[in-house]
């Protein structure tokens, strides 16, 4: 129901009018209507999700013969059995927080039981595809508090046809903490301030980024209380929570911190950063002498002053207003993504539905995001092996091969900038910090 159809009902309640009804009688039409429209879109948004999964298989296998990339779950289920086998499973390479073990011991049930790795895969898919379906209503529900019914609906569609994402969400990990991102936010937008604290923290265990909302949320509740008491609250779960899923491991196991430090060096530098793509550029197409570490500290000294920025925004400009929160934290991750000196394709999923909510006022917005899901997807699967590998082009440097690959990394990420300034509008930001600070 749009905005003006809701305003004629309730003005109708108001006066009386259409028959003049009894105020708790239409009241109560009002509300079986409104229960009604939600809880179709909220089916229809199922329905979207899981379509969406079955319809990228089926492109990337038959109309571009490419391949579905089960080697992340492969890994999943060789670790599992490590703990079957009483060995223990976590270490650097394997490099996940302990909450993996929730979707992976679920999935080793059934593989368990009819003996057969193939359930494994199958049963993490479908692990996977619930998560999102849970981030795709997310999506919708936070949505609602931004914009009307029907564009909040056409906002879950958006999401639920982010075809790049859909592809990452049955082959790896992240639809499972980027669920929990979704709904850490989502119960801060709609005040349940420490629910969003534990599921931002919570996160953390399954995979790092989540955290990154966790002062966000801090600044946004501060708002509506004080910056001391939003600390306190924070601390009140940290504590337990962090006692709870990292003191047993870490007893256990020492090295295990460094699972829980997003920099990971010893890796070397990923061909698809921005890093490597503006080492490419520099040293090897205009010749100029600066080195891959150089380029990237300045990267990584430009992600500190980035968040640093946005901590300053969230803190500085007035009011709780839920568009400001999820720009400044698609900011933000986007910003860590970027910076990084290692990437993995599938780290679209982590900031898409946070893009999907925020282009719902711009036809532009929509094309920018699609035309950038576009790139991604062209990324991985369809480059990946054929131009390049993690770590290098597969092309020798300056052929025909390797300028196609460095000019699509150039377009995905220029895709992703024009996309990401599109629909936080920054200078609107810097103006609403301006108007503070005279």
């Amino acid at each position: 129901m749009g905005k003006n159809n809701r305003k004629d009902v309730e003005r109708d309640i108001k006066t009386g009018k259409k028959g003049k009804r009894p105020f708790t009688s239409l009241s109560l039409q009002f509300d079986d209507i409104e229960m009604k429209t939600a809880k179709n879109h909220i089916l229809f948004l199922i329905f979207a999700s899981i379509a969406a999964k079955f319809l990228i298989m089926f492109v990337t296998t038959t109309i571009f013969h490419s391949f579905i990339d089960y080697f992340d779950i492969g890994v999943y289920l060789k670790h599992a059995m490590m703990l079957m086998e009483g060995r223990m499973p976590f270490d650097l390479e394997f490099g996940y927080p302990v909450l993996i073990l929730i979707p992976i011991m679920i999935s080793l049930i059934p593989a368990l039981i009819v003996q057969n790795g193939i359930a494994f895969v199958y049963t993490f898919q479908i692990l996977m595809v619930f998560c999102d379906i849970v981030t795709v209503l997310c999506v919708y529900f936070i949505g609602l508090k931004l914009w009307d019914e029907k564009t909040a609906f056409c906002s879950g569609l958006v999401y639920a046809s982010a075809f790049s994402a859909a592809y990452f969400v049955i082959t790896k990990y992240d639809a499972f903490p980027t669920c929990l991102l979704m709904l850490a936010i989502g119960c801060t937008i709609y005040r349940k301030e420490m629910a969003g604290y534990a599921f931002s923290i919570i996160g953390f265990f399954t995979k790092v980024f989540p955290i990154l909302a966790l002062p966000f949320f801090v600044f946004f509740n501060a708002k509506g209380s004080s910056l001391k008491q939003e600390i306190i609250n924070t601390v009140k779960l940290v504590i337990p929570i962090s006692a709870i899923l990292f003191l047993p491991l870490f007893l256990i196991q020492p090295e295990t911190l460094k699972i829980y430090v997003p920099i990971r060096s010893e890796l070397g530098f990923y061909s698809n950063t921005v890093t490597f793509t503006l080492y490419s550029w520099i040293h090897d197409v205009f010749g100029i002498g600066l080195s891959i570490g150089i380029i990237s500290a300045v990267m990584y000294l430009g992600m500190v002053l980035g968040m640093l920025a946005l901590f300053y925004a969230a803190y500085r400009i007035p009011g709780q207003n839920p568009k400001l929160l999820i720009q400044l934290l698609l900011c933000a991750l986007v910003l860590a993504v970027i910076c990084a000196r290692i990437r993995s394709p599938q780290y679209i999923v982590w900031f898409t539905p946070l893009i999907s909510i925020l282009v719902m006022d711009d036809i532009k917005k929509i094309v920018s995001l699609y035309v950038f899901q576009a790139f991604a997807y062209i990324e991985f699967p369809l480059m990946f092996g054929a131009f390049y590998t993690s770590t290098s082009y597969t092309g020798s440097v300056l052929s025909t091969g390797w300028f196609i690959t460095l000019i699509a990394f150039t377009l995905e990420y220029i895709a992703l900038f024009v996309c990401v300034w599109l629909v936080v509008n920054p200078p609107d930001i810097y103006r609403k910090i301006r108007a503070v600070s005279q």
